[in-house]
């Protein structure tokens, strides 16, 4: 990977998931507990946020997650900066796609080309620790959110990381409200206090409560041998399983959240089942976007936008 041209307000580019031939799907192999640690955690919390029937899966990559909503929506849309992610999300979900029951559409989630409210539910996985200006962000993201969402919130003050805080004596840096930033040069990560974005999430109009802890031994299998891996795996998983509970808002890395509005407003839009594309928007004026089988043109700016094999290009 590497970093995009275009960078944010705070300076920080964002990271380029296609450059250099890039495939996030190869991030995961090897990654079998994080997989089952984040299935067991998602099976349980995604059906607590209501019914739905349109949801938006916020960064949501080549669809890894799309099997959690996509047999209750009636639509749902995955959005995601990289186009090789979009791409094998039409390979993964071939049927769905030509279908329109889900839509794939590549922006930055600082600038989202969705009407306010165009979603019931939605969930951000894997995705907060991108985002240097996570205020905004989730700003923005929440916008479009009518009802209820799932925020998974990397963490900087989880049991490990205070134990490193400790050890290095950044004690005070772990427990600030500042993001903890993290990476290579070129790559850079954020980590934030849980009170922080939640206290975000209220601001806009979210009761939030702790779903679970997850991921609350990451990294063990890199660390013992393959033989002795195979034999362990079914231990390390009733932890697993035993401290997503427990372990909420301290022990584990990733904090699931689940975000309610206190007053849910009527869906602005009457027909709940026409295409994704009547629910955008213009990222930079907000204006209608006026479609053609490859573009989608701005009725306010008159900028233009692709339609880039399966998805809508807003980059």
């Amino acid at each position: 990977m590497t970093q995009a041209d275009s960078s944010s307000a705070t300076g920080f580019p964002t990271i380029d998931y296609d450059a250099n031939g890039y495939d996030y799907q190869q991030y995961w192999e090897g990654r079998g507990y994080e997989l089952w640690a984040e299935d067991r955690a998602l099976r349980r919390l995604v059906p607590r946020l209501g019914a739905y029937r349109w949801f938006v899966d916020l960064g949501g990559a080549y669809g890894r997650n799309a099997g959690y909503y996509l047999p209750q929506a009636e639509r749902a849309v995955i959005l995601d900066y990289s186009a090789t992610n979009l791409t094998n999300a039409a390979r993964r979900h071939p049927e769905a796609v030509a279908s329109g029951r889900l839509g794939l559409v590549r922006c930055d989630l600082n600038a989202i080309p969705f009407a306010d409210l165009a979603f019931d539910s939605a969930m951000v996985v894997r995705v907060l620790h991108h985002l240097p200006d996570v205020d905004h962000a989730l700003g923005e993201m929440s916008r479009i959110v009518r009802a209820a969402w799932l925020v998974d919130v990397p963490i900087k003050h989880h049991l490990l990381g205070l134990v490193r805080g400790a050890a290095t004596g950044r004690l005070r840096q772990i427990w600030s409200a500042e993001p903890l930033i993290t990476g290579a040069t070129d790559e850079k990560y954020f980590n934030f206090q849980l009170d922080a974005v939640r206290e975000r999430l209220t601001g806009l109009g979210f009761q939030t409560r702790l779903g679970a802890s997850a991921n609350n031994f990451r990294r063990w299998e890199s660390r013992v041998p393959e033989q002795v891996a195979r034999y362990a795996r079914p231990l390390v998983q009733g932890m697993e399983a035993a401290t997503q509970g427990l372990g909420k808002g301290w022990l584990g890395p990733s904090q699931f959240v689940l975000a309610t509005r206190t007053a849910a407003p009527l869906s602005p839009f009457t027909d709940e089942t026409a295409a994704f594309t009547d629910r955008m928007a213009c990222p930079e004026c907000r204006s209608a976007l006026i479609f053609s089988d490859d573009s989608a043109g701005c009725s306010g700016c008159s900028r233009s936008f692709p339609k880039t094999g399966p998805f809508w290009d807003f980059v």
